[in-house]
């Protein structure tokens, strides 16, 4: 199909910015509303299709520059819509109802706008963190809707809610996923209960919740995998699978002399792999007195913002490295401590996730005794129980405060994984006389 244009509309309309639509190019598409269009961008060779419902705009690009493909292409995102209750159905002449799922899906679909207008508002009023809200929209847009799209919102009760945990058991969610949805599962049925769509809520049925800590390393395998990460320095790697395009930069294929310090450094001050990725040079403050440690005064996490005092040997390790960055044209405040020139922080921690992976395979200690599968996280792990171990009569209370977690998270998660042989000390001791 040629498009023609007027002769003088490239001069009279020409598109304000790169995603302005080409007045000439829209198009209805045969058998769909006449508020749904295909059309063509300045910025972008592909057909877009747009339509107005229930007063906004939804757009998409079609990645497509045949027009013919464009109109399938439409239809099928129509139907997307459609199924998730996010513009109307065309009504036959004559038929003055919607079929009920129908309406069912609509004011599920303006149930889950209200609830995200909520929780947005609690994020400007700084009760939840942005990753909340978008956990929020992620859950209850996706299997929430998926599972609650074809059953008539009245007549939920508690066999549909037992109906919905199997449905995400069947996906292997674990338990603690399980419950962070019937979470928000919850607040979607308190507002059908305050619109009296329906009359009670529904009883929630228990999940038992696996509690599955992230495995440590015992003293001797931390001494390995430092003895490891000294081997590997400089060595290159070269166990690619075969067939699967390789992620990681070439820049990284080497182990760098990093790795060593930042195990050593994540060991004796506590901290998350995600601390890892935002620390700046600016956050750490070296003290020397009677006391030698490093005071972390980090970005809020988790709703913990109390500063993080290392062990001593941390200190060094710090010196060492920032002396080394210098010499290399950082270690100003705002750069970052590890791995400073790469910028993308997501990619970064990806980076050093991957080559803590490439020390523990070497090894053999990938997976723990029991069937945990280690990460980078395990050395935080590592870190809170060998200070339950060897930190002399150290309170959980103040354990927990120093590295930003809770009392009760220590005792579920770390203090777990101690043996009665990992304080044999304490086992075999005897009152004094």
């Amino acid at each position: 199909m040629n498009l023609l244009a007027s002769a003088n509309d490239d001069f009279f309309f020409t598109p304000r910015a790169r995603n302005s639509p080409i007045k000439s190019s829209f198009m209805q598409v045969e058998g769909l509303p006449a508020k749904l269009k295909i059309f063509r961008v300045s910025g972008s060779k592909y057909w877009q299709v747009r339509i107005y419902s229930h007063g906004r705009y939804i757009a998409r690009s079609l990645k497509t520059t045949d027009v013919a493909e464009a109109h399938v292409f439409a239809k099928d995102f129509y139907q997307d819509l459609l199924a998730r209750g996010q513009v109307d159905a065309l009504v036959v002449e004559g038929d003055a109802s919607l079929p009920l799922i129908r309406k069912s899906q609509y004011l599920l679909h303006d149930l889950i706008e209200d609830i995200l207008r909520q929780e947005l508002d609690r994020v400007s009023r700084d009760e939840i963190k942005k990753e909340s809200w978008l956990m929020t929209k992620i859950r209850l847009e996706g299997l929430i809707f998926d599972f609650l799209k074809v059953k008539p919102l009245k007549s939920i009760n508690t066999k549909t809610i037992q109906d919905f945990v199997q449905f995400l058991t069947a996906k292997n969610l674990a338990g603690s996923t399980i419950l962070g949805y019937l979470a928000h599962l919850r607040k979607l049925l308190k507002l059908l209960f305050v619109r009296g769509v329906i009359s009670q809520m529904p009883l929630f049925p228990p999940v038992k919740l696996q509690l599955n800590s992230r495995g440590a390393f015992t003293v001797t395998e931390y001494k390995r995998i430092l003895q490891k990460s000294k081997e590997l320095t400089r060595v290159t790697y070269a166990d690619w699978p075969p067939g699967k395009r390789i992620w990681i930069h070439a820049s990284y294929h080497t182990m760098p002399v990093e790795m060593n310090g930042l195990i050593r450094f994540m060991v004796y001050t506590f901290v998350r792999p995600g601390d890892v990725r935002q620390l700046q040079h600016k956050h750490i403050e070296i003290i020397k007195g009677q006391f030698n440690y490093l005071r972390l005064t980090l970005p809020e996490v988790k709703r913990h913002k109390s500063p993080i005092v290392s062990l001593p040997p941390a200190v060094r390790i710090y010196e060492r490295l920032l002396a080394r960055q210098k010499v290399q044209g950082f270690g100003r405040p705002d750069d970052y401590v590890f791995f400073p020139d790469e910028l993308n922080r997501r990619r970064m921690l990806d980076i050093i996730g991957w080559l803590f992976n490439w020390i523990l395979k070497d090894l053999g200690i990938k997976q723990g005794p029991h069937g945990t599968m280690r990460s980078l996280y395990s050395l935080r792990h590592t870190a809170i129980t060998f200070r339950l171990i060897f930190g002399g009569n150290i309170d959980l209370l103040t354990l927990a405060r120093n590295a930003r977690t809770s009392v009760e998270m220590i005792e579920k998660f770390y203090a777990s994984t101690l043996s009665a042989e990992m304080n044999i000390a304490l086992l075999h001791g005897k009152r004094a006389k």
